[in-house]
């Protein structure tokens, strides 16, 4: 009896470390995620249990072509006005041609009566009366001439200089379709301190507000005034679309730059917002996540567009980062075995 249980009691002595051993390496097999720093980026490690437990999810960085896009609104406007301006500005023009007729035709009848005043057979008082007539003929032609350029000049501050060349033209093809309706003015409000590029003159706009079937849109000119109520710089185009007719409001969706840029686009729920701050998760391996900040995202109809900031084919995490963020600030709370 005494020699088996000195027998089991070695038996327990010798399997005791095998024990400990195996109770830590499970307690370690548990931990579900930690964070470290490499190079000064927040790294978490989330076991591939956790993230299936989690339904994590993540997509494959593809590069596109970007151009960034300023939404603003505008209006189709009524050519109303430039009708009046071409009315106005044609019968001026009939008056001046006229009166330009009519000083020719008493140049010559001054001409002949001082020929005839110096031989002495028209009298001075009617050679005074023609000389008095032609000064009242020509300062209404002066006057009419004036107010004519006048006319062009406040169209031109108005309107720009290419609208009230089709205005003020006899021969306009770009103003007839104006007037038959197969072309549409439109007037569009920049937001406030944003201002159209000089190298930008083609947008897109949609009455719906749908990008994915908004027209093209030319540019004309810049108006001289700003709009009264948001402070925006005003902008005249030319819709050839003759579904887009006077009076309708419509979304336009203006480029920054002339050329695309390289970058990508990711996933509204990719983008984690905290403290201002916006930032994506990249998966670097297997149970790995980064932690990295983005500038400057813009918003775009299919999520964001980043540039220059996530490498074509790195995997973004696009369901669970508000999970990952959660991780990370468990990560940072001190046990209670630390200093």
């Amino acid at each position: 009896m005494i020699h088996f249980c000195i027998t089991f009691l070695v038996f327990l002595i010798s399997t005791y470390p095998i024990i400990i051993n195996a109770s830590e390496t499970n307690a370690n097999d548990n931990s579900q995620e930690s964070l470290e720093f490499i190079n000064d980026h927040p790294i978490l490690y989330i076991t591939e249990e956790t993230q299936k437990i989690s339904g994590l999810k993540t997509l494959k960085a593809i590069e596109v072509d970007f151009n960034p896009e300023i939404i603003s609104y505008g209006k189709a406007i009524s050519i109303s006005p430039l009708l009046k301006i071409r009315n106005n500005y044609f019968s001026s023009l009939i008056l001046q041609n006229d009166l330009k007729v009519r000083l020719s035709q008493m140049n010559k009848n001054i001409s002949r009566s001082r020929e005839l005043h110096q031989n002495e057979i028209v009298s001075t008082r009617k050679l005074q009366k023609q000389l008095s007539q032609w000064h009242s003929e020509k300062a209404l032609y002066d006057k009419n001439t004036y107010q004519t350029q006048l006319m062009l000049t406040t169209s031109k501050l108005k309107w720009g200089e290419l609208l009230t060349k089709w205005a003020t033209k006899k021969k306009s093809p770009h103003f007839d379709r104006l007037i038959s309706g197969k072309s549409t003015l439109l007037k569009i409000t920049m937001p406030a301190n944003k201002i159209l590029p000089p190298e930008i003159n083609t947008i897109h706009i949609s009455p719906s507000g749908n990008r994915n079937s908004a027209v093209k849109a030319i540019f004309i000119n810049t108006l001289a005034s700003i709009d009264n109520f948001s402070q925006g710089h005003q902008y005249i185009f030319l819709s050839n679309n003759s579904h887009i007719k006077t009076g309708m409001n419509f979304t336009a969706w203006l480029p920054q730059k002339k050329q695309n840029q390289k970058g990508v686009i990711i996933p509204d729920s990719s983008l984690v917002w905290h403290l201002g701050q916006s930032f994506v998760f990249i998966k670097t391996d297997e149970e790995h996540f980064e932690h990295r900040n983005i500038s400057h995202p813009i918003k775009t109809i299919n999520g964001y567009y980043i540039g220059n900031q996530i490498n074509k084919g790195e995997s973004i995490v696009t369901k669970g980062a508000q999970m990952l963020l959660s991780y990370e600030f468990k990560s940072e709370i001190p046990g209670d075995d630390d200093d």
